[in-house]
């Protein structure tokens, strides 16, 4: 039987999946992981045995927390391709921006969306086992009006503060600022210092962002344990190549940080 969802809606009730949902569930939930995957993968969309979104995302969230953390990579791959492949359908060049710039930006958002959801119990996700076609697009909406802000010389939002749930900075987070700010703590409590270095790190480039937004969420670089979940392990790269993006980012804010401290 499917695990139920845990998050309320506001009239107190728990998120329930459609039916059709449930039923593939129970209908794959017997079927060998590697099976599985096949059925996962490779089958147009229009076609009737094609697996929806929300099934995958419910056996990705499942292999996380039975600690299967080869078939959840495995999943993870497939899903993100899914989600490459629709954003590359719907967001085109335009004067907000480079269509890479924002698809990057939206499947970041997304990466550290499934990191909290799997380190925490808030069920983060599980509005997108439900409507996983809605959720992207709400998710894709305030990624473009954030660089309709940008192409309109409009502040927005700092990084970290924008996530799917509306939740605050995270107390990982202001321990990772600590570092920034090389021992400084007072300066975190400068909401002027804040948006500086936010804003710094939403100028990155895509794949230095990526690696900053992770670190900040309080995620490893690498790890011996194959039950932690790495930067490494979600960005499908070694750790070497994830600690020389981070070392170039840190770089780039490193001068904006020592500029401001200048003002």
């Amino acid at each position: 039987m499917p695990v139920a969802l845990t998050r309320k809606k506001k009239d107190g009730t728990l998120y329930q999946r459609p039916a059709a949902v449930e039923a593939w569930i129970e209908t794959l939930e017997p079927v060998e992981a590697d099976a599985r995957l096949m059925r996962f993968d490779g089958v147009a969309r229009a076609r009737p045995e094609y697996v929806p979104t929300e099934v995958l995302l419910y056996f990705l969230r499942r292999a996380w927390a039975e600690g299967e953390r080869k078939e959840f990579e495995k999943i993870f791959k497939i899903l993100l391709k899914r989600v490459d492949h629709s954003l590359r359908s719907t967001i085109w060049n335009s004067d907000i921006g480079s269509a890479a710039d924002v698809r990057d930006e939206i499947v970041s958002r997304f990466v550290v969306l499934i990191t909290r959801d799997c380190t925490s119990k808030a069920g983060l996700l599980d509005f997108y086992e439900i409507h996983f076609n809605q959720a992207m697009v709400a998710l894709r909406t305030s990624v473009l009006r954030k660089f309709k802000a940008i192409a309109g010389d409009v502040t927005t939002v700092p990084l970290g503060s924008q996530e799917p749930d509306g939740s605050e900075v995270s107390p990982e987070v202001e321990v990772a600022l600590e570092a920034f700010l090389n021992g400084d703590p007072q300066k975190i409590d400068d909401p002027a210092f804040r948006l500086v270095l936010f804003a710094a790190i939403d100028r990155l480039p895509p794949d230095q962002k990526q690696v900053i937004g992770l670190l900040l969420q309080g995620i490893p670089i690498d790890s011996k344990e194959e039950d932690v979940m790495t930067i490494a392990r979600i960005l499908q790269c070694d750790e070497r190549t994830v600690r020389n993006r981070r070392d170039r980012a840190c770089k780039a804010l490193k001068a904006v940080l020592e500029k401001e401290a200048e003002l």
